[in-house]
């Protein structure tokens, strides 16, 4: 989850991938790009004239308040569906014993607190209706230049979380630091768990993720500076995954969907960009779930059908294929930072410093507490303990 006027943003300097990852995108948004001093609501084509700087700035506290507000909320749902979940698999084991029908009631649980939830939240609070969904989701002209960057979205995803991993296995002597996902009992038990997982990740997430932040949380922060907007919401995209691992590459992910979304004016090429993501996890995790793939993992030595057969080869094609497109990606996107700086997003308030609005947002008591949430999720989960022992 990228240009003629020039913005000296300082956050957003710091993930300038956004900036690169499409030229012909960065030519043809350049049409549509608001004057200085004006910026465009609600993810819509009217263009309203922006307050004053002393009036700007005391509506940019409000905003930076309902951010705060609404992270911190993100966060608790995050901490309560962890904390309450050994209840509700209780119940849910309680009601059938078909492994297949409680994985997918497990997911629902997951979307009710991960996404369906913090959407309705998302439009609320950030005042972000649900129309939208609808006017928002339009087809841009210039979708296949954005589309053509999938190699290089995807490669740098891909390296970010291997160095990440990498990383994390050698501070953890081959272990992982806190998986919040995984406590929550995802992993697939079957073919079947795993197509329903596949809707999961290629349908549902992507819509609502996107929804909320490279439309809810980015449109309420672009009066403010269009680079701050894509940073932040990338940002708050990384804490949302509730752990390190996927916190970085979910980061510079939502850079790039960020700027996809941007440059093209809509949300539709991002989320797509985000569903075409998310389904090579989904095929991967279809291909582990057959007993093939389960034998050989097992043991080397397994002797297989012919039609086991077939699958571990299709599964190792479909590896290489997936190898390649990460690798040829790796390299595009290198090719493409050293043109960084020929794009640049427009200024749309000038008057303070990107130095001085990130300052503000971070002071901000409900980001403060939200901070302070963001390291117990992504830390030892402590608040979840404590519910999962007060419900038993």
């Amino acid at each position: 989850m990228e240009f003629n006027q020039n913005e000296n943003t300082e956050a957003f300097s710091k993930s300038d991938t956004a900036e690169s990852i499409s030229e012909t995108a960065a030519e043809n948004i350049s049409e549509n790009i608001p004057s200085e001093g004006l910026y465009i609501a609600d993810g819509g084509n009217d263009a309203q004239a922006l307050p004053k700087a002393p009036d700007m700035m005391v509506r940019y506290k409000t905003d930076c308040f309902k951010l705060g507000f609404y992270l911190t909320l993100l966060l608790l749902l995050r901490i309560i569906a962890q904390g309450i979940s050994p209840v509700v698999s209780r119940v849910i084991y309680s009601l059938t014993s078909n492994i297949d029908v409680i994985y997918a009631l497990s997911l629902s649980y997951s979307a009710l607190f991960l996404q369906i939830i913090p959407s309705i939240l998302g439009a609320v609070i950030l005042k972000y209706s649900l129309k939208n969904i609808a006017g928002g989701f339009h087809v841009p002209k210039n979708s296949k230049r954005a589309f053509a960057n999938f190699p290089a979205i995807y490669g740098a995803g891909m390296t970010i979380n291997l160095i990440t991993m990498g990383i994390i296995m050698l501070l953890t002597g081959g272990g992982n630091i806190n998986d919040s996902i995984n406590s929550l009992g995802l992993a697939p038990p079957s073919i079947l768990s795993s197509f329903t997982l596949f809707i999961m990740l290629v349908v549902i997430a992507p819509l609502f993720e996107e929804f909320v932040f490279r439309g809810a949380v980015m449109n309420l922060l672009k009066p403010y500076g269009s680079g701050m907007a894509v940073f932040v919401s990338a940002f708050c995209f990384g804490i949302f995954h509730g752990n390190f691992q996927q916190f970085f590459y979910a980061f510079a992910l939502g850079i790039l969907l960020g700027y996809i979304s941007y440059a093209t004016d809509s949300m539709f090429c991002n989320t797509v960009l985000h569903a075409m993501f998310n389904s090579i996890s989904g095929i991967i995790m279809i291909f582990v779930s057959t007993d093939a793939v389960r034998k050989k993992s097992m043991d080397q030595s397994a002797v297989l059908t012919d039609g086991e057969q077939l699958i571990l080869t299709f599964y190792a094609i479909f590896m290489i294929i997936v190898l390649l497109t990460a690798l040829i990606g790796f390299l595009t996107m290198i090719k493409k930072l050293s043109k960084i700086k020929r794009y640049k997003l427009p200024k749309m308030w000038g008057e303070v410093s990107n130095k001085k609005k990130i300052a503000i947002l971070i002071l901000t008591l409900p980001v403060l507490l939200s901070i302070l949430l963001m390291t117990d999720v992504m830390g030892e989960n402590y608040i979840a303990d404590l519910i999962a022992k007060a419900v038993g």
